[in-house]
């Protein structure tokens, strides 16, 4: 995950919730999956749970934000 992170300063170290930014490559839709495929499998092998994607309009990356606990109610 740390290859794919935006510097960030100043930024509190994450407890239940951690938003990691992956940057989707120019190599057209197919690259882009293998790149958000392995984003989500990473993060799957510590059994987090994905609970919000939002796109970064001045990249062209996305912001994933991850539930570190995997654990929801309701």
């Amino acid at each position: 995950m740390a290859e794919r992170e935006r510097e960030a300063h100043d930024v509190p170290e994450a407890e239940r919730y951690v938003a990691e930014y992956v940057p989707l490559p120019d190599g057209g839709e197919g690259a882009s999956l293998v790149a958000l495929q392995e984003a989500i499998n990473e993060s799957a092998r510590h059994s987090w749970k994905l609970i919000s994607v939002s796109n970064d309009p001045s990249s062209g990356g996305l912001f994933l934000v991850w539930d570190t606990t995997g654990f929801f109610s309701g």
